[in-house]
């Protein structure tokens, strides 16, 4: 009996399990609904093409344009816990202490400096924004080889 369960068990199993890997708070979802994502770029980054190119093609695939968001610099990593920001582009070292708040993609266009506390152009999103955070994270790594 057990075993003839087996199979019908492991196909609701996957089917839960069918638009993974998800954002918690729905970013992906908003940018498709709002026609958007909106991110902000820190102040003082100066060579944040490469990164909102990359985010341009991300919200290309969701037939949503790029809306850059003007913020002051002190107010953007809360901007973007708050949700009022889908990413937030500017330099940040790997051993940022905003670690614990928000996901921080591995350096954009150059190879991840050996210095931890070393602040680098960088793609900021929120925790839990999986699929975001999964795509972007494959387009970096793509654009480093």
């Amino acid at each position: 009996m057990v075993r003839a369960l087996a199979p019908l068990l492991l196909l609701l199993m996957l089917a839960g399990c069918d638009a993974l890997p998800r954002d918690a708070s729905g970013t992906s979802e908003r940018i498709v609904r709002d026609g958007r994502m909106r991110v902000a770029i820190a102040p003082g980054t100066p060579d944040a093409a490469a990164a909102l190119s990359l985010l341009r093609d991300y919200a290309r695939q969701y037939g949503a344009r790029l809306t850059i968001v003007r913020v002051h610099g002190e107010h953007a990593p809360h901007w973007l816990e708050d949700g009022k920001v889908d990413a937030l582009v500017g330099h940040f070292a790997k051993a940022s202490p905003w670690m614990a708040d928000i996901s921080l993609s591995k350096a954009v266009g150059r190879p991840e400096p050996e210095d931890s506390k070393r602040p680098v152009l960088r793609i900021a999103r929120r925790n839990g924004e999986n699929a975001l955070i999964l795509a972007t994270d494959r387009a970096v790594a793509a654009m480093a080889e």
